[in-house]
């Protein structure tokens, strides 16, 4: 085999090589601009009567039609830029190492590789990456400068075009693959991989991450994880003389409160404060009012409910407030609209609300906790593995003392295997607050010897 020596000139060839490089590129940012253009924007855009604007709309309306003329376009600019490579610079790289010697079996095999990966790379990087990234962050300009001419060639290449999915058709029926309306189902951690691509790409920003990823936990959690637990309600009794609560009720800001009969486990009705200042100031004072005339029906809702059926309920039903009940039908606590909707935005404080929060980091292994601390959120932000029946940070600790703690009794050392725990406050029988030191990995419960180890080194 002879190598061509007289292969034509080195700047020509580049030349060609540049333009089907930036034809590629062309293409490629069009695609990402044209897919991630804000919609509502163009619309607005195109109903002021920008014409190109209107053209991206439209365009973008036949998705299939538009990616088919996107793709037959870079795969034509690639496979040209791959065989005028092949054909020439190879030809001329060839000719160079065989005058060093080289054999020339051996410098056309050296030529085709290091041809070929210099064109992935350029490839890669003008050709795609690059453009793509500008297409991101001028999506509407770049949208417009290009749509016009890729509208045209859409036209020019119908036939192929029409070619292309009538084969592909044809192999999808040979299959016993082809649907008439095929649906992609898209799977939630596709979209949780796509969301994470925009964020580092700029499309979206943390807080809409988070809200759309706090959206796709919300239907996979229990009522129970989200309510106000019991102990921490604040509810009347009906038979109690307004002057026993009324600062009670007042001081804690809420706008509905529970009212029960003789026990807590027999809620009657939901006072409304609003509706209770307003007729304080009809009778001219809180004590004169009548409660029970005040009060609103109760929604009850069961603790093993998913927390977007309760949503959708409380919706439907105009309902703010839920009484959730166990198994038996005992009060096990209560749900406001805001609770779930702190699900999604995150926790909503007033101005001058103290904000308590249920896991603290103290130093590198110490942490303190707030009884109510789910278990979940536990094992989750400290890498533990609790396992329990329980709920909560208190109900594990009360499983595992096998008794009820007093506040007398405070503080109160328990462990586990990958814990020491101290209780420090304990309030109508429930655990308020403990300190946790997680651990090491080494050391088993009630060894202190990795420690002395440790003190000694």
């Amino acid at each position: 085999m002879d190598v061509d020596p007289g292969a034509g000139s080195i700047p020509y060839q580049l030349t060609v090589l540049v333009v089907l490089t930036l034809i590629n590129a062309f293409f490629s940012g069009s695609e990402m601009a044209v897919v991630s253009v804000n919609k509502n924007k163009i619309h607005r855009l195109a109903e002021e009567g920008n014409k190109k604007a209107a053209l991206v709309e439209k365009v973008s309306e036949d998705s299939t039609k538009f990616l088919s003329t996107i793709q037959v376009a870079i795969t034509l600019a690639g496979f040209a830029s791959s065989a005028f490579a092949a054909n020439s610079i190879s030809q001329v790289l060839a000719s160079t190492l065989a005058q060093k010697g080289i054999n020339v079996s051996l410098s056309l095999a050296i030529s085709n590789v290091v041809i070929t990966l210099l064109l992935a790379y350029f490839n890669l990087v003008i050709g795609e990456l690059v453009p793509k990234r500008i297409a991101l962050l001028y999506a509407e300009k770049y949208s417009q400068m290009c749509i016009r001419l890729i509208y045209i060639l859409s036209k020019l290449i119908s036939p192929v075009l029409f070619l292309l999915s009538a084969s592909t058709n044809g192999l999808l029926k040979l299959l016993g693959l082809y649907h008439d309306e095929l649906e992609q189902d898209v799977s939630e951690e596709e979209i949780k991989s796509m969301l994470e691509t925009g964020t580092e790409t700029g499309v979206f920003n943390d807080i809409e991450k988070e809200m759309i990823t706090s959206i796709f936990s919300f239907d996979d959690k229990r009522v129970r994880e989200v309510m106000v637990q019991r102990q921490d309600m604040v509810a009347v009794d009906l038979n109690d003389p307004v002057n026993e609560y009324i600062d009670e009720i007042l001081l804690s800001k809420h706008s509905r409160i529970p009212v029960y009969e003789e026990n807590i486990d027999n809620v009657i009705g939901i006072l409304s404060m609003k509706d209770f200042a307003i007729k304080a100031k009809e009778k001219g004072s809180f004590y004169d009012v009548d409660v029970r005339s005040l009060l609103k029906p109760v929604f009850f809702a069961s603790e093993n409910m998913k927390t977007d059926a309760v949503f959708k309920e409380m919706q439907q039903k105009s309902q703010k407030v839920a009484i959730i009940v166990d198994e038996y039908g005992g009060v096990s606590g209560m749900l406001t609209m805001e609770d779930l909707v702190e699900e999604i935005v995150g926790d909503i404080y007033e101005d001058d609300e103290e904000i308590e929060i249920p896991i603290r980091r103290v130093d590198r292994d110490t942490y303190e906790l707030m009884g109510s601390a789910l278990l979940s959120e536990v094992n989750e932000e400290l890498h533990m593995h609790i396992h329990s029946d329980c709920d909560t940070m208190s109900g594990y600790l009360i499983e595992l003392l096998d008794r009820i703690p007093v506040p007398e009794d405070c503080p109160i050392d328990v462990e586990d295997e990958e814990a020491s725990y101290r209780i420090l406050d304990v309030k109508d029988r429930v655990i308020t607050r403990v300190s946790l030191h997680l651990r090491q990995k080494d050391a088993a419960p009630g060894d202190t010897r990795s420690e002395q180890n440790k003190d000694e080194t």
